[in-house]
């Protein structure tokens, strides 16, 4: 069974996405003082619509994030 639900706010890792397959659509990791882009964010690739980085000390965005080979 898939749940589907429409994540805003920060992503916090913990037990509840054990289970039933989850379809995360929205990531705001903004205002986190990240330094890079965080692995959990390609955990939810396929699903994945919007990622907000803003006001983080990210400097350099992974090339991925950009290819759209890597998309189904």
């Amino acid at each position: 069974m898939t749940t589907k639900r429409k994540i805003i706010g920060r992503l916090v890792p913990c037990r509840c996405f054990r289970g039933e397959e989850e379809i995360i659509s929205v990531l705001d990791y903004s205002h986190c003082s990240l330094q890079q882009v965080p692995k959990e964010v390609f955990n939810f690739e396929r699903t994945l619509e919007e990622l907000y980085l803003d006001a983080n000390q990210i400097e350099e965005l992974p090339k991925v994030v950009f290819d759209s080979q890597a998309l189904p």
